[in-house]
């Protein structure tokens, strides 16, 4: 059997860490898996969705229950940073009684994603309980017109695509994209989008935005929906309601890739491994006119049988032979690479992707080099 070949192409800042980690150092922290005995949280974790600096602060509550059996006190709130500020009642709470911790978010501060600790401590709670506010916060630019550069359906954006990155078929993948309205009235998302593909869902935020003022477009990625693995450069096209009906073609780039559970040391001998003889395929010089081809020894050194689930090439000069989609273990296996130079001339490097249920290493890249006479 021939295998189809396909061609195509949080981190907390650094004083954020180092001040949790003084945190941590003087307060034991209970995981978030474990529920504390003491307190009973609705949520430990908020999500703001976007939150857009010319709004101002936001302001969100941590409710809890005292389940202890007896009077419980707030005693501090340690918050991460100056951006988020905490509000609470050092008011006695008898067994059963509820209570809240209000904390205000201040967005004039750093763009991009958010996820900040928040730490309380009570006189009955031997360790500090950990809560977590997260969201997403869009600055506002300088320069209107100059940021909101590429105009699209009388909206502004930074960026004519929309690009999610790397995303795992384990969990969707969110994309905030902010824009500005500079039509003369508000504009909001057609509530059937006939021309979204299935794994890709939009929403607007807020639900309406008025003329001359911002939004966001939030996109959610489902790769697990996606069902395929690799690169993807997908044109869409979203139904706007304003005035008139507008459709709003924009260009999303993905690359997916299957998600695996970590592997513990005493399990990476019974999991499929996948070796390849050689990562870097040298063809030196060739001619132009004189397709080339050369075999790739693959190897099954896992306990596990191993299924090619993809293989892609950069370029259609490049084309592959499989023999098959599964190995046994122990088992080798040589693919037929053959590379057309037709057309080019001087360096030329290329790739080629195998994509396979190796959980320790499931997507490899081979180089294939030459000089092009």
């Amino acid at each position: 059997m021939i295998l189809t070949i396909f061609v195509g192409m949080k981190l907390l800042p650094i004083y954020s860490f180092l001040f949790i980690l003084t945190l941590v150092s003087c307060f034991p922290v209970n995981s978030q898996d474990v529920e504390s005995p003491f307190i009973q949280w609705e949520k430990k974790v908020i999500d703001l969705g976007s939150v857009l600096e010319e709004n101002g602060h936001v302001q969100t509550s941590f409710h809890f229950t005292n389940k202890t059996n007896q009077p419980l006190v707030v005693e501090e709130v340690i918050t991460e940073c100056g951006c988020t500020t905490a509000e609470y009642s050092r008011d006695t709470l008898l067994q059963n009684e509820k209570g809240k911790i209000v904390i205000d978010f201040d967005p004039h501060t750093r763009g991009g994603e958010f996820a900040k600790m928040i730490l309380v401590k009570t006189n009955v709670e031997p360790y500090t309980d950990t809560l977590i506010l997260e969201g997403f916060n869009v600055p506002l630019p300088a320069t209107i017109s100059a940021h909101y550069a590429i105009e699209k359906a009388g909206l502004g954006f930074k960026f004519d695509v929309v690009n999610l990155g790397q995303v795992f078929t384990n969990e969707p993948k969110i994309k905030h994209v902010d824009f500005f309205n500079f039509g003369e009235y508000p504009i909001q998302l057609n509530q059937i989008q006939e021309n979204l593909p299935i794994h890709l869902k939009a929403k607007m935020i807020p639900a309406v935005v008025t003329a001359k003022t911002r939004g966001v477009l939030e996109f959610t990625y489902d790769a697990q929906a996606k069902d395929d693995l690799g690169f993807f450069d997908e044109g869409i096209k979203l139904a706007l309601l304003s005035n008139e009906r507008k459709e709003l073609s924009l260009k999303v780039l993905a690359t997916v890739h299957e998600y695996f559970e970590p592997v513990t040391l005493a399990e990476k001998d019974n999991v499929p491994r996948l070796e390849i003889k050689e990562m870097e395929i040298d063809l030196s010089r060739i001619k132009s006119n004189l397709v080339i081809s050369r075999l790739i020894t693959l190897e099954n050194k896992g306990g596990q049988p191993l299924h090619i689930r993809k293989i892609l090439s950069n370029c259609e000069c490049v084309s592959l032979i499989v023999p098959k989609e599964e190995m046994k273990p122990g088992e080798r296996m040589d693919i037929t690479v053959i590379f057309d130079p037709k057309g080019r001339r001087g360096i030329d490097h290329k790739t080629i992707t195998i994509y396979s249920n190796d959980p320790i290493w499931p997507t490899r890249t081979l180089l294939i080099k030459s000089r092009i006479n």
